[in-house]
C-alpha cells in the first residue's frame, strides 16, 4: 500500500483499523444499511422498523424533556397521509428541519398513535427513489461518511492496480450465474438496489464458504493419509468386561458413537473425530472406554483439560471406574506439584510406567516425553488454540485424536463445518427426564425467591452461586466477595465458600472437597466451575448479572446441576432493560437444549470462538452466517470435496488454500 498516495485523514483510519492491504479494507463489509425508500404505513405492524419519505408539513417543535435529552416533533405528509414524527436528542440538525422541506426517516411505527420513534433520517431524498446508506462497525470518532469515502477511494485503486480478480474458479461462476468479485465488492459497498445487494451477497457468501470448505477438506486429505503400520489390535473381551461393570447401561447414542471410535482406532487411518453432546450427556465416559481399548492396543493414552479442577475431576472419577482394574495405572500431570512429583510422573510416563495421564496444559510441555502416546484426548477442544492441540498431537507417530465439546451443534451442520474430522454426537441423556428449570429474574427481585431458596437448602441439597467478578470495580456488576457477604448475612445457618481464579489450585481443591462433602452448603463462585463440575446433591444455581454471560456459557453452567435425574433450579437475575438481553434470557429459560441454544446463538452471534473455529476472537466468516446461510455452505461443501478430489483442474485456489494452511494457521480443528 506504500505505493498509494492517502491523505494524513486517510492514512490514520487505516492505521487504526490496522488495515495491511487494499484487499483487507475492501472487505470490511457493512455489518447493516440504512434503507431509504418510500413504504406504505397502510399494511405495516405495530412497533414494525419501516421507511417512509414525505414533506414536513407542520412547525418543528425542539423541546428540552430531562437534563441533557431533547424532543423533536413535527408532522409529514407521507403518500397522501399525515404522520406524527418524534426524535429524541436530534436538535443539533434543526437547521435542516423546516415546513416544507423533503426529508426520508426510518424508524418504529406506532400503529396506535399513528406516531414514527425516528432512529435516522436522511434530507432532500426523491420519493421514487431508493438510497442505500451502508453502516460499518467503526470508533466513535470515524464518521461512515468519512468511511465510505475512503472506501470509494480505494476500490478505484484497486480496479487501476488489477487486484480484484476472480478467487472462484470460472466453472463455478458460470453455474451458479455469479457476478465478479470486482461487481461484489462495488455492490456490496454501493449498492443501489436489492437486486445488486443481493448478488453481491451470493458471490460474497459462497467465496466465504467454500474457501473454509477447501481448507477443512485439503488438511484432513494432508493429515488424515492411511497408515499401514498403525496395527492397533483392541482386546473387545476387556472392554466388554469394563462395560459390564459400570452402575448404568449405555444409551444407544453412547453405543454408536463408541462403535465409531473403536472402528476408527482399530483401522489403518489415524483417527481425526469430534464428540459432541450435551451438557451430562455422557461423553466421559465414552472417552474413557476409547482409552481402555487404546490401551489393550498397548499404546498409552492422554486427557487434556482446559481448566486444573476439570482434570482433577477427570482424575477422581476415571479412578473410581477403574478400581476394579488395577493393571491400568493412570496419573494426573498438573502444573501445581512440587518438582519432585512431576519429576517422578515424567519418569514413569517416559518410561512406561503409566498407561493414561490426565493433565491440562502440562501435558505438552517440552519436558514431557511419552513412551508410545496413541490416544489424545482433548477436553472441550475450543478452548484451547491450534498450537495447543497440535502440540498434543505431536508428542508420538500416528496418533489418534478425540476432540470433545459440549457446545454442540446440529449433526449436519457439524458434519460440514468440521470437514477435516469425522464427527460423532450424543443426542438423548443417559437419565431419559432430565429437567432443570430456569426463571428469569429482575436482580433487585432477590428477596421475592429467597423463600424458595430456603425451602430447598432444607432439603439437605447444596446450591451454586454464579458472580462474574471477583471483587469490586468500577463496572456495577456483582462480585463474589460481597455476594458472599451478603448471602452468609441472609443464611446464618449455612456454611458458604467462596472460589476464584486467583486462589490457589490447592486452595480449590480443598474447597471442592468441602462442597462435596456437605462442610460448604452454598458456593460462590466465579465461572470457574463451569465445566467438569459433578456435585450430585447441587441442583440449584443462582446466576448474578446474567446479560453478562453468553447463552453457551449459561447452559454450561447450568449443567453442574441435576446430573443424577433430580430436578434442578437455575434463577438468571439480570436488572438489564435492554430488549435484546431480554430476549436471550428469556430464549433459554424455555430451552433447555444445548442444539438449539448453539444454534440461536450462532444465528444471532456468528460462528467465532464458540466454536473453536477463530482465532483471537475472528470469526472465519466475515458475511456468511452458518444458519441462514446453511444451503449455500452445503453447496460449498459439496464443491470443496470435488475441487479437493480433482486438484490438477483448480491449481491456483488450491496453492492459495496451502498458503493459508502454512502461513496462517487456520485449522479448522
Amino acid at each position: 500500500m506504500e505505493n498509494i498516495k492517502l491523505t494524513p485523514k486517510r492514512k490514520e483510519i487505516i492505521e487504526r483499523m490496522h488495515f495491511h492491504s487494499i484487499i483487507e479494507i475492501l472487505r470490511y463489509y457493512p455489518y447493516r444499511y440504512d434503507i431509504y425508500r418510500n413504504e406504505s404505513l397502510s399494511m405495516a405492524k405495530h412497533q414494525q422498523k419501516v421507511s417512509i419519505i414525505g414533506v414536513i408539513c407542520s412547525n418543528v417543535k425542539i423541546e428540552r424533556i430531562t437534563k441533557g435529552r431533547m424532543k423533536t416533533s413535527f408532522k409529514i405528509n407521507s403518500n397522501d397521509n399525515l404522520v406524527n414524527v418524534i426524535m429524541f436528542n436530534r436538535f443539533t440538525n434543526s437547521k435542516f428541519l423546516f415546513e416544507g422541506a423533503r426529508i426520508a426517516l426510518i424508524g418504529k411505527y406506532n400503529a396506535f398513535r399513528n406516531e414514527l420513534t425516528v432512529s435516522n433520517f436522511k434530507m432532500d431524498v426523491n420519493s421514487q427513489e431508493v438510497k442505500f446508506i451502508p453502516i460499518y462497525s467503526l470508533p466513535s470518532d470515524i464518521k461512515d461518511s468519512t468511511y465510505r469515502s475512503l472506501i470509494n477511494y480505494i476500490y478505484q485503486m484497486a480496479l487501476e492496480y488489477h487486484l480484484l480478480s476472480n478467487t472462484i474458479p470460472d466453472e463455478f461462476m458460470r453455474k451458479y450465474k455469479l457476478v465478479s468479485f470486482e461487481q461484489a465488492i462495488n455492490f456490496i459497498h454501493n449498492p443501489d438496489s436489492d437486486e445488486k445487494l443481493k448478488q453481491a451477497y451470493r458471490y460474497l457468501k459462497y467465496e466465504e464458504f467454500l474457501s473454509f470448505c477447501i481448507l477443512g477438506a485439503l488438511k484432513r486429505d494432508l493429515y488424515s493419509l492411511s497408515i499401514d503400520q498403525k496395527n492397533k489390535k483392541i482386546d473387545y473381551d476387556i472392554i466388554k468386561n469394563f462395560i459390564s461393570t459400570l452402575p448404568f447401561k449405555l444409551t444407544n447414542d453412547q453405543k454408536i458413537v463408541l462403535k465409531e471410535i473403536l472402528d476408527d482406532i482399530s483401522s489403518n487411518k489415524v483417527m481425526s473425530r469430534l464428540l459432541q453432546g450435551d451438557v451430562g450427556s455422557g461423553k466421559t465416559i465414552v472417552a474413557l472406554i476409547a482409552l481402555i481399548a487404546n490401551y489393550t492396543a498397548h499404546f498409552q493414552g492422554a486427557i487434556m483439560a482446559p481448566t486444573d479442577i476439570l482434570a482433577r475431576q477427570h482424575y477422581q472419577s476415571i479412578k473410581k471406574f477403574l478400581k476394579d482394574f488395577p493393571n491400568i495405572k493412570i496419573t494426573l500431570l498438573v502444573s501445581d506439584m512440587t518438582s519432585k512429583e512431576k519429576n517422578q510422573i515424567l519418569k514413569d510416563v517416559a518410561n512406561n510406567n503409566v498407561d493414561i495421564v490426565i493433565g491440562t496444559h502440562a501435558l505438552i510441555q517440552d519436558s514431557v516425553r511419552y513412551y508410545n502416546l496413541g490416544l489424545a484426548i482433548i477436553d472441550e477442544q475450543h478452548r484451547f488454540g491450534v498450537k495447543q492441540r497440535v502440540a498434543l498431537k505431536e508428542k508420538g507417530q500416528q496418533i489418534d485424536v478425540l476432540y470433545m465439546s459440549a457446545t454442540p451443534i446440529p449433526r449436519t451442520l457439524a458434519s460440514t463445518i468440521y470437514m477435516d474430522m469425522d464427527v460423532s454426537t450424543i443426542e438423548n441423556y443417559p437419565y431419559a427426564n432430565r429437567e432443570i428449570k430456569t426463571f428469569f429474574v429482575n436482580e433487585n427481585e432477590i428477596t421475592k425467591i429467597e423463600k424458595k431458596i430456603k425451602e430447598y437448602l432444607l432439603t439437605k441439597q447444596k446450591i451454586y452461586v454464579v458472580c462474574p467478578s471477583i471483587e469490586e470495580s468500577s463496572l456495577e456488576i456483582s462480585n463474589v466477595i460481597e455476594i458472599a457477604s451478603q448471602w452468609q448475612k441472609k443464611f446464618i445457618d449455612y456454611h458458604i465458600g467462596v472460589m476464584h481464579g486467583k486462589l490457589t489450585n490447592e486452595e480449590k481443591t480443598s474447597i471442592m472437597a468441602k462442597f462435596i462433602n456437605n462442610e460448604i452448603q452454598i458456593l460462590v463462585s466465579t465461572t470457574v466451575i463451569e465445566v467438569g463440575i459433578n456435585v450430585f446433591d447441587a441442583n440449584m444455581i443462582i446466576i448474578y448479572n446474567a446479560e453478562r454471560f453468553g447463552l453457551a456459557q449459561i447452559h454450561q453452567l447450568r449443567g453442574r446441576i441435576a446430573r443424577d435425574g433430580q430436578v434442578g433450579y437455575c434463577y438468571l437475575l439480570s436488572d438489564s432493560q435492554e430488549v435484546d438481553v431480554q430476549e436471550r434470557l428469556e430464549f433459554i429459560s424455555q430451552n433447555n437444549n444445548g442444539f438449539k441454544i448453539s444454534e440461536y446463538d450462532l444465528k444471532r452471534r456468528g460462528a467465532g470462538d464458540m466454536l473453536g473455529l477463530a482465532q483471537s476472537g475472528k470469526s472465519p466468516f466475515r458475511i456468511a452466517n452458518l444458519i441462514d446461510d446453511f444451503n449455500i455452505l452445503l453447496v460449498a461443501s459439496k464443491d470443496a470435496k470435488y475441487i479437493i478430489a480433482n486438484k490438477n483442474k483448480y491449481p491456483k485456489i488450491i496453492n492459495n488454500t496451502i498458503k493459508i494452511l502454512e502461513e496462517s494457521e487456520k485449522y479448522v480443528d
